[in-house]
């Protein structure tokens, strides 16, 4: 059955081994599962290797029945070498073509050595992507930060919307935390510029694993995201966290935190595994 939330929720895969028999069952699938209770999920394996056929069918025949949106991100051999892989780009666009209904924003996903010099690589590859397709692009390199502008008219060319990452709360918490002093190479702290472009709004908050330092930004996104919502935005809203065994509740606690601000968005769907104890 279709999902009733307003924007977009999920997280950064839907399968997990801590969330198996937790949250979500494999009956009769674990996709399926996840898309009882979510309606988004950032495809993160695509970075990695480009589906065949076969998973891609599979994949779209077990949200069939929901409005589910997969956000892939663009593999890694066309946005982090130095020559992007032009002929992968394409088999890329081709392979998940059949998703048709269930293909959200892709996720172009740039290193920091991508900079405002290479704006003309970036349009090259945004012209690649068919004109009916959605894109959201997340810079790392300072100058992006430090002059928006020029992203901002190319963006506007193709109707994209800018990736925002926000990882505030691993480096405002507990830095000397385990799993958070694994995790900060990859989710470096970057200026946040929470300006939606093209009225799409996609958000990547990165959590910390001791709930206690996350209740400030939580709060922070809820709000914001009832105004997105108040205008007319698009939104989509992905949970990260170094442990991704905290990911499920903690978007849970943000749906409820966004629910005080925003009287239409509806609870969650429950988990697929009967629970015990508190919200988190």
């Amino acid at each position: 059955m279709p999902h009733s939330l307003p924007y977009r929720l999920g997280l950064p895969a839907w399968a997990f081994a801590g969330w198996r028999g937790r949250y979500f069952t494999d009956r009769p699938s674990q996709l399926a599962s996840y898309a009882r209770v979510f309606n988004a999920v950032e495809g993160n394996t695509t970075f990695y290797r480009t589906p065949d056929a076969a998973t891609v069918t599979r994949w779209r025949e077990a949200v069939t029945a929901t409005d589910f949106r997969f956000c892939f991100k663009l593999p890694r051999t066309v946005t982090h070498e130095r020559t992007p892989d032009l002929a992968e780009l394409d088999r890329f666009l081709k392979a998940i073509a059949p998703m048709g209904q269930h293909l959200g924003p892709l996720l172009l996903q740039f290193p920091a050595s991508v900079g405002p010099q290479q704006l003309a690589l970036l349009d090259t590859l945004f012209s690649r992507i068919p004109g009916d397709w959605r894109g959201v692009v997340e810079v790392r390199h300072r100058g992006f930060f430090d002059d928006p502008e020029p992203l901002a008219t190319l963006l506007e060319r193709y109707g994209f919307g800018r990736a925002m990452l926000d990882s505030r709360p691993l480096y405002r918490g507990d830095t000397s935390h385990s799993e958070v002093a694994a995790a900060l190479h990859e989710k470096p702290d970057l200026p946040l510029l929470p300006e939606v472009y093209n009225s799409l709004a996609f958000v990547r908050l990165v959590l910390h694993p001791n709930p206690e330092f996350n209740d400030l930004y939580i709060a922070e996104w809820a709000k914001r995201v009832a105004a997105w919502l108040e205008a007319g935005h698009e939104t989509f809203m992905t949970i990260h966290c170094p442990n991704n065994l905290h990911c499920p509740p903690f978007a849970l606690q943000f749906n409820e935190a966004l629910r005080i601000r925003q009287a239409a968005v509806p609870p969650l769907p429950a988990w697929q595994v009967p629970q015990q104890g508190s919200l988190i």
